[in-house]
């Protein structure tokens, strides 16, 4: 899975037909964000500039405290991770099973998004605190092409607070997509049972196997979905 990271300004604007008609409204434009896009913008202007690639930690490199997922134009998803375990020398191409549920997502309507992180900015700390919290985080997508709102009211709400919170984008993960599939059909959940593929960790082992198990122990570097919210612990000073 590539990685994508981009900072909270950056916007697609796409269009679509005038109207012809003379007396006619102008049809409503809508403003969608691309991720490969969005990726190959950053990439040029990092090579204009001769700016070197960032360095991407493993424990930021598909997770951070918080996860948004974007999936739709109304509904955004909402979900924690924490670390259990780490190393140092931890290099993988592929997430770990992180034991997401449908359960843990917390489901918001688009227009309310920006005033739940608000009213919660003590556990998220995305905008300006007492602290001096930065907290970077996720927003994730089923699609290559953003089209909830939602993101949009963010970047405005970071711009006008002066927040100097980065997000980083990317698509969902085969576990984000499965538990989101079952979020939404309300069925039950027992992961154990289903057909996980093997991209996972260095992309040959599936979950609730022994060659899994034996693989994560010795990778010591784990990475845990949260069953409830719960205030980040680790501060990052401006």
């Amino acid at each position: 899975m590539k990685l994508k990271t981009y900072l909270f300004y950056a916007l697609i604007i796409c269009s679509f037909t005038n109207c012809k008609r003379e007396n006619v409204a102008k049809p409503i434009r809508e403003k969608f964000i691309v991720i490969s896009k969005e990726d190959s913008l950053s990439k040029a202007n990092d090579q204009k500039n001769k700016i070197p690639k960032p360095f991407v930690p493993q424990e930021l490199k598909w997770y951070a405290d918080l996860v948004v997922i974007m999936d739709s134009k109304d509904k955004v998803y909402l979900y924690q991770t924490e670390r259990k375990s780490t190393s140092e020398k931890a290099k993988f191409d592929y997430p770990n099973y992180i034991g997401l549920r449908p359960e843990y997502l917390i489901t918001i309507d688009s227009k309310d998004f920006v005033s739940f992180l608000k009213n919660n900015n003590d556990i998220f700390g995305i905008f300006p605190n007492k602290e001096n919290v930065i907290n970077p985080f996720y927003i994730v997508s089923e699609t290559d092409t953003i089209k909830n709102k939602a993101i949009l009211d963010l970047n405005k709400a970071l711009s006008k607070e002066k927040s100097r919170t980065m997000y980083l984008l990317r698509k969902t993960t085969e576990e984000e997509n499965v538990v989101l599939k079952f979020k939404k059909s309300q069925q039950n959940f027992e992961p154990e049972n289903l057909n996980w593929s093997t991209e996972f960790y260095n992309g040959q082992v599936k979950p609730f196997t022994k060659k899994y198990k034996k693989f994560e122990i010795e990778s010591k570097y784990v990475v845990k979905a949260k069953e409830t919210f719960k205030k980040k612990l680790r501060i990052v000073y401006m």
